[in-house]
């Protein structure tokens, strides 16, 4: 049912790994034209978790089809129009046939995985469901394939469960399988979970949701780029997944469900396409797959997915072999960074990997990666209550696409040891009590930080002066670090006390992340000891534009920091 997962021996040496082709010089890469241009040629790309890269052959697809063959499908009776609906469904069967469907009416396409999940929250129906009363999903799920479903058991009145997790994220089976049970309608669960990497026993789930009389929904969205996958072995009812995570185009997904399922639910939207005859009084629908594919589709979208589909097929083999043993590589280097902690199931895993490590803030290493040019992705990852249960405020994720070589793993561990050692030097902060004017630091009309930062030359040097400058930060007591006080809006947590002296206003915060604390220390010196009106007039991109710092902030970062002015400024103007 699944191509066979690499058993990786965490124990081999990077050298016994290398053996095996691929490992120093990937032949696929050359079919990326993002890592052949010179713009990109320091880029080392590990978020294909997030979107992969694209191959040449589905842009070359897609360019053909609006420079030789543009014309809309189905309702054309012209060549052109002919020749682009045989385009358009022939992808629909190869889809068909890439995921082993009965029939091509199964697939219907959507713009992604989460309007696929969408789509079914909002067409089941109660009659499909009967008179059940739970829905079951699992704790490792991306919002995406959550809250349609909090939504649609509301809408229903059912309870919703939740599948458990062990202290690494790992799915417990058996307490699982208990919950599904003759008062189950749906269960909703990830294939592999985009935020850990976990392939999920789905066979063992589906199988018991079939014995109860449940439906089983199935998001493959970071499962087809790296597994085979037969939904009639499965037996699952539903199964999505996007385009953009498997080397295809964005904008672009599929639903699949049984026939007669499909045939039973509800239009999800009306207009073109999905009609057969309208008239004041009635309109009735076009049979599947073409009741679910209101207006023009997204027709360039479909010939790229099919492009790249045939990509995957005729390197199946060759991406096994390169994703597996590079994720044997990974694991092998990062279990040698002190204090760094793997999530997830590292034997049952696709290419991507979960870390944290321990006394350093997640957005402090991603930053420090990022300006050199590597991209790994940091945060939630969309699974908010899964961070909450193993307790963490988000990951790093590292995710290998068949693209990737030896020599991006090895340039990311060198950036990740070298950020760590940077970011785990000993700091001493001031901690400052009630009114006492010592606690109001780095108050100074010569503004020493900022100057400091705008006189060093390079990022690494400006870096190194921000974080220094977190030092003079006049942090909150740990007491104080409560929700009344925490700046929602900031990519790190960030929490802030001001408080008026005299007319004028004094700020403390804090952050777990080393960076942001300098970045508060700079914007602290600039505003403490300031009367309102003064802050008020505050421009916070005009002030870092001045210091250098606006190009390098990422926008999530920058979005934190007006966040933390917004909520002084707020203060400001209370009554």
């Amino acid at each position: 049912m699944l191509a066979p997962c690499v058993e990786i021996d965490n124990n081999c040496t990077p050298d016994e790994l290398t053996a095996g082709s691929f490992m120093l010089f990937n032949p696929l890469r050359a079919q990326f034209p993002f890592f052949n241009h010179e713009s990109n040629s320091n880029e080392v790309y590990l978020d294909s978790a997030a979107t992969t890269q694209k191959p040449q052959v589905v842009l070359d697809a897609m360019q053909q089809f609006y420079a030789l063959n543009n014309a809309n499908v189905h309702r054309s009776s012209h060549h052109k129009g002919s020749l682009a609906t045989q385009q358009f469904e022939g992808v629909r069967s190869q889809v068909q046939q890439f995921i082993h469907a009965a029939h091509p009416e199964e697939i219907i396409f959507t713009k992604g995985a989460t309007e696929s999940i969408n789509l079914l929250a909002n067409c089941l129906t109660r009659e499909l469901i009967g008179s059940r009363t739970t829905l079951v999903v699992s704790a490792l799920e991306h919002h995406a394939n959550l809250v349609p479903w909090q939504w649609f058991a509301k809408r229903m009145g059912l309870e919703l469960i939740v599948m458990p997790v062990n202290d690494k994220g790992v799915l417990l089976i058996e307490q699982s399988l208990d919950l599904i049970n003759a008062d189950t309608a749906l269960v909703a669960i990830g294939h592999v979970s985009n935020a850990l990497g976990n392939i999920n026993p789905i066979e063992a789930i589906i199988t018991k949701a079939r014995q109860c009389g449940a439906l089983t929904l199935i998001d493959g969205a970071q499962a087809v780029s790296h597994l085979t996958v037969d939904v009639q072995r499965l037996d699952c009812d539903f199964y999505v997944f996007s385009g953009h995570k498997v080397y295809g185009p964005t904008g672009i997904g599929v639903l699949y469900g049984k026939r007669h399922l499909l045939a039973l639910m509800l239009p999800y939207q009306m207009g073109g396409e999905m009609i057969r005859h309208v008239s004041y009084e009635y309109s009735t629908f076009q049979d599947l797959p073409y009741k679910f594919e209101a207006g023009t589709p997204n027709i360039s979208g479909v010939i790229g997915l099919g492009a790249a589909l045939g990509f995957v097929e005729q390197h199946r083999g060759e991406i096994v072999h390169q994703e597996q043993r590079l994720y044997g590589y990974l694991l092998t280097g990062l279990q040698k960074i002190s204090g760094l902690t793997l999530w997830g199931d590292c034997e049952q895993s696709v290419a991507l990997q979960a870390f944290t490590i321990q006394g350093i803030d997640q957005q402090d290493i991603s930053m420090l990666l990022s300006e050199q040019h590597i991209a790994i992705r940091t945060g939630h990852h969309c699974a908010m209550p899964l961070m909450h249960r193993l307790g963490i405020q988000g990951s790093l994720r590292i995710s290998i696409g068949c693209y990737t070589n030896q020599g991006d793993i090895d340039k990311c561990l060198a950036a990740l040891n070298t950020a760590v050692a940077r970011l785990t030097g000993q700091e001493q902060h001031m901690v400052g009590t009630s009114t006492d004017n010592a606690l109001f630091a780095a108050q100074s009309s010569t503004f020493e930080l900022a100057q400091k930062v705008k006189q060093a030359k390079g990022w690494d040097a400006r870096y190194r002066e921000i974080m220094l400058a977190g030092k003079h930060l006049a942090l909150l007591p740990s007491q104080e670090q409560g929700k009344h006080n925490e700046v929602q809006g900031c990519e790190s947590q960030v929490w802030l006390s001001c408080q008026e002296v005299d007319g004028r206003i004094y700020l403390r915060g804090d952050s777990p992340s080393k960076i942001v604390r300098g970045l508060l220390a700079i914007i602290f010196e600039r505003l403490n000891g300031q009367l309102t009106e003064q802050i008020r007039q505050f421009d916070l991109i005009d002030y870092m534009t001045q210091l250098g710092l606006a190009q390098q902030l990422s926008q999530s970062r920058s979005n934190g920091l007006h966040a933390v002015v917004q909520k002084i400024v707020a203060y400001c103007e209370r009554p």
